[in-house]
C-alpha cells in the first residue's frame, strides 16, 4: 500500500506505547511496539516510502532478541528495562504485535498447500510431464493450476504455458518430502496440486536461494531446512487465511515477535497468542502517538484487519532478562518437548549446525547478527549450502550441492506456530 513519506521522528530511547480496546470491552490494554528510524543505506537522498517496512530500521526499547535459554543454539525474545513499561509491575496486560511478510488465501486447502511448500515438502516438474488425458486442458483456478477433461464444462481460461514452464507439485498426504518424478492421480481425489513455481514463490515471499534449497530436499542432506519456523497462520474471517512469515532473512528488526519460543517441558508459558480485534484507546501520548502511526503505515493489518495476531502477557511481573515464551496449538508438529506436550522427534537425525567465531557478527543488532543455513555469509562449518562466489565481487553462490543460485539475500533463527 503506497503513502506519503513520513515526517522524521526523534530518536529517543523510550519504546512508545499506546493504549488499546478490544472489541466490545472497556478494559484498557498496553501495545508495544517498535520505534522508527530511517536505515543508514549509504547516501540514500530520498527517504523511503511509510509502507516499506524493511527500508526502515526499527528499534525496540521494552524487549530484544538475544541467545535462548529455551534454545541454547538460537535465539529468543526478552524483556528488557528502562523504557515506558516497568516489567516488574505491569498495571495491566501488555500486548506484542506478530507482523512479518504475509500472505493471503481464501481457504485452507490453498494455506496448506503453501505451508508444504515452506517446509520444502514439493517437487518441481515442467509443464509438459504433468498428467493430462486426451484432450484435457489445464486452467488457473486461484493458485492452483488444474486439469479439466475433455467435454467438461468450465468457466475458466485456459492456461496457455510453455512446455518447460516450471511446475510445483505439493502432495497433500502425510509426507514430509519431495520424492521426485511426477505424482499422477485422479483430480477428485485431491491428493496432489500444482501452482506456477514462479507464482508460489513470490506469493510467499521466498527469495531465490531459499527455494533452491527447499527444492532440494531429497537430492542432498537439506532436508531438515524449514523456512517455517517463524510463521504464522491463522484465519481472519470465513474466506481469509492469512500466512506471516517474521525469518531474519528478511532483515527486518520489527519482525522481532517471530523469535519467541515454546517453553520448556517444566516451566508454563508466559505469554499466550491471540487473535484480537482492536482499536485505539481515546486518550494517548502524543509522542507515542507519532511513532504508532508511523508503526501502522507500515504494517496496517495490526488493527485494519480487524483479526490480528498478537503476544499477550499472563503475569504481571517480569524480571529484566526473563525470555518471552509461548504455547502453540495441539496441532503444531513439535519435534521437541514442551509444557503439556510429547513431541515427536525428527526422522532426519543430523548433527546440530555449528558455526565459526565471528565478533562483528555477534555484534551486530538483530537480525544483523544471526547465522543460518540461509544466511549466504554465515554459514555452518559442517553442513554449509553456499559459497561465497569471490571477494571482488562481494557476493554468494549456490554450494555444488545445491541447484540455482544468486540473487541471495543476507540475513538469522526460531519457532513455527500454525493456530486458528
Amino acid at each position: 500500500r503506497a503513502g506519503p513519506v513520513p515526517p522524521p521522528l526523534s530518536g529517543g530511547n523510550t519504546m512508545p506505547v499506546v493504549s488499546v480496546l478490544q472489541h466490545g470491552s472497556s478494559r484498557k490494554l498496553d501495545l508495544v511496539f517498535p520505534r522508527r528510524r530511517q536505515a543508514d543505506r549509504g547516501k540514500q537522498h530520498t527517504p523511503p516510502a511509510a509502507h516499506d517496512a524493511e527500508c526502515w530500521d526499527w528499534v525496540w526499547d521494552e524487549v530484544s532478541v538475544a541467545r535462548s535459554a529455551v534454545d541454547p543454539d538460537g535465539f529468543g525474545l526478552v524483556v528488557r528495562e528502562g523504557g515506558a513499561v516497568d516489567w516488574s509491575r505491569l498495571d495491566r496486560p501488555v500486548l506484542l504485535p506478530f507482523v512479518g511478510r504475509a500472505t493471503e488465501v481464501e481457504d485452507s486447502l490453498s494455506a496448506r498447500a503453501l505451508n508444504c511448500i515452506l517446509h520444502g515438502a514439493f517437487d518441481v516438474v515442467p509443464f509438459s510431464a504433468l498428467p493430462c488425458g486426451s484432450g484435457c486442458r489445464f486452467v488457473l483456478n486461484g493458485i492452483f493450476l488444474e486439469s479439466v477433461a475433455a467435454g467438461e464444462s468450465c468457466h475458466l481460461k485456459t492456461a496457455a504455458l510453455p512446455p518447460d514452464t516450471q511446475v510445483v507439485q505439493v502432495p497433500l498426504c502425510d509426507r514430509t518430502e519431495g520424492g521426485g518424478g511426477v505424482v499422477s492421480i485422479e483430480r477428485k481425489d485431491r491428493a496432489v496440486v500444482y501452482l506456477l513455481q514462479a507464482h508460489a514463490a513470490v506469493l510467499l515471499h521466498i527469495p531465490p536461494h531459499i527455494f533452491a534449497v527447499l527444492q532440494c530436499h531429497t537430492d542432498h542432506h537439506h532436508a531438515d531446512r524449514s523456512f517455517a519456523t517463524h510463521v504464522l497462520e491463522y484465519r481472519r474471517h470465513a474466506a481469509s487465511v492469512m500466512i506471516v512469515n517474521a525469518h531474519p532473512v528478511y532483515g527486518c528488526a520489527a519482525y522481532a515477535a517471530g523469535a519467541i519460543n515454546e517453553p520448556t517441558p517444566h516451566t508454563p508459558p508466559t505469554f499466550e497468542v491471540r487473535q484480537l480485534a482492536l482499536t485505539l484507546a481515546p486518550e494517548q501520548d502524543g509522542e507515542a502517538l507519532q511513532h504508532w502511526r508511523a508503526f501502522v503505515a507500515a504494517f496496517p493489518d495490526v488493527l485494519d484487519s480487524g483479526n490480528a495476531p498478537f503476544f499477550v502477557a499472563l503475569h504481571s511481573q517480569y524480571a529484566h532478562g526473563d525470555e518471552v515464551t509461548a504455547q502453540y496449538n495441539t496441532d503444531y508438529l513439535r519435534t521437541y518437548d514442551s509444557w503439556g506436550y510429547i513431541g515427536t522427534p525428527s526422522a532426519v537425525r543430523l548433527p546440530p549446525d555449528t558455526f565459526a567465531r565471528d565478533d562483528a557478527l555477534a555484534a551486530a543488532p538483530w537480525p544483523k547478527c544471526a547465522a543460518g543455513w540461509w544466511n549466504p555469509f554465515a554459514q555452518p562449518l559442517g553442513r554449509a549450502v553456499f559459497e561465497r562466489a569471490g571477494a571482488r565481487r562481494g557476493g554468494a553462490s549456490a554450494h555444488p550441492g545445491v541447484r540455482g543460485g544468486p540473487p541471495l539475500l543476507p540475513g538469522g533463527g526460531g519457532g513455527a506456530v500454525s493456530w486458528r
